[in-house]
């Protein structure tokens, strides 16, 4: 009798559960078909329709600010947020990939939202993420004949490329050597290197240039600025609030460390391996890939401004930022060789801030591999652009040159990411499976290492 009723209180726990996951499935069902709606092209045609009647209508001008407030505020900042909630809870992706594309998109809204709360609240999430991580991926030990292939390819390895390598030159033949971990360095030190000449360049430009140094040369006109200028008249009452109300919106997006944020899940996924896109990308190519754009966007910049030299549009830049240009050329080097994250007081054609986002877009876009979540990414980086050139620090042409370059030099450097199958070694020209990779045990020594 007793043995019935603990049958019966487990059929009826299973059913409760059974219960609740339909539930919840059907309340994920009912936010995706509220999402799809409210992301739809029919909202932005409404949202661009208000724009526009705002724009070309003459009409009471606290009604034209509403109008502009809901269509711009939709287009550049809620559809792009809700965009990225549709992908996190899409359950449609598939298993391909699906799972990495979920992860990366939560990482980035995450961290708009996390944002918003006290800055120890979001010290702790990020913390904790990256102790979580350090969990997942601690070290993994290869099995015995995982090891075995992997110690008779290095064998066979020098001999093959002793014998193609031999008319070709010494660089050649030891790039050739490198694997996918050691290029990623060089290309980390490429980018030091990069940053570093572009600091030292920086101070020479600006030392020569006689009328920067004797006060504030005549800027550029920037068109770009202008019509932002334009648009934020219309959407604000008071123009003497709106500096702050948009320094206080780019403060509470935060985009620069969203994207910080989802690059990292994206190394994330390609170290766990999670989806099969990872099974073909690795965190080192990725980073070797990234990398190697950043440094080629900085030494374009470091050409660029050295050629010809723009005014900057920072009024008595030179005498905020540098020392009178010295006589011997040892102070030269001494000034010149200081690290400064200030720039100079020339316009350095290409922004610095728009080559880094930019990378970082490139990047982990490219891994989660879907189509509305870039769109939304690309919409919110493109809004951070325009606020930095709205408020003067670069000239529009900048972000637009640092954007459109970085993303053409991240597609000519797409080769240099070297693609992998995991699990499989080569041998007698063949391909073969490897054996599976299991990790260290998990001991209370390994937390505490990672905590």
């Amino acid at each position: 009798m007793n043995i019935g009723e603990y049958e019966d209180d487990g059929n009826d726990k299973r059913a409760r559960g059974q219960l609740r996951w339909k539930l919840a499935h059907h309340n994920l069902t009912a936010v995706q078909y509220f999402l799809r709606i409210i992301t739809s092209t029919v909202f932005s045609l409404i949202a661009i329709a208000l724009i526009l009647a705002s724009s070309f209508f003459t009409i009471d001008e606290k009604l034209q600010s509403t109008l502009m407030k809901i269509g711009m505020g939709y287009l550049c900042i809620a559809k792009p947020l809700l965009s990225t909630l549709a992908v996190c809870c899409n359950n449609n992706l598939g298993e391909k990939g699906g799972t990495m594309t979920r992860i990366i998109a939560f990482s980035f809204l995450m961290s708009i939202i996390c944002n918003q709360f006290p800055k120890w609240m979001s010290a702790l999430v990020a913390c904790s993420a990256i102790f979580a991580f350090g969990l997942a991926s601690h070290q993994l030990v290869p099995t015995q004949s995982e090891s075995t292939a992997v110690h008779s390819q290095l064998e066979h390895r020098p001999m093959a490329s002793s014998t193609k390598n031999d008319h070709s030159n010494l660089l050649q033949r030891t790039w050739s050597r490198l694997d996918l971990k050691e290029r990623a360095a060089v290309g980390s030190l490429a980018v030091v290197v990069a940053l570093l000449t572009e600091n030292f360049l920086i101070w020479v430009v600006s030392a020569t240039y006689q009328p920067g140094i004797d006060g504030t040369p005549e800027p550029l006109q920037d068109n770009g600025r202008i019509v932002l200028e334009k648009i934020t008249t219309k959407i604000f009452d008071s123009s003497w609030k709106t500096a702050r109300m948009i320094q206080t919106l780019r403060d509470s997006l935060n985009v620069q460390y969203a994207l910080v944020s989802s690059f990292g899940a994206a190394l994330v996924c390609l170290e766990l391996k999670l989806g099969d896109q990872s099974q073909q990308r690795t965190l080192a190519g990725l980073a070797f890939h990234a990398t190697t754009t950043l440094a080629a966007a900085r030494i374009v910049r470091t050409i660029s401004f050295v050629l010809t030299v723009v005014p900057s549009q920072v009024p008595n830049c030179y005498a905020r930022h540098f020392p009178p240009p010295p006589e011997e050329w040892r102070e030269w080097l001494m000034v010149g060789l200081l690290p400064s994250s200030r720039g100079g007081c020339n316009d350095l054609i290409l922004s610095g801030h728009a080559t880094i986002t930019s990378s970082l877009g490139c990047a982990f876009t490219s891994v989660a591999a879907n189509t509305s979540f870039s769109i939304a990414v690309w919409t919110l980086i493109a809004l951070d652009y325009s606020i930095e050139a709205y408020q003067g620090l670069h000239y529009s042409v900048d972000m637009w040159l640092g954007c459109i370059v970085t993303c053409l030099l991240w597609q000519l450097t797409k080769p240099l990411e070297i693609a992998g199958q995991r699990g499989k070694n080569t041998q007698n020209g063949k391909t073969k499976k490897g054996s599976t990779v299991r990790p260290s045990p998990l001991n209370a020594t390994t937390m505490v290492t990672y905590a």
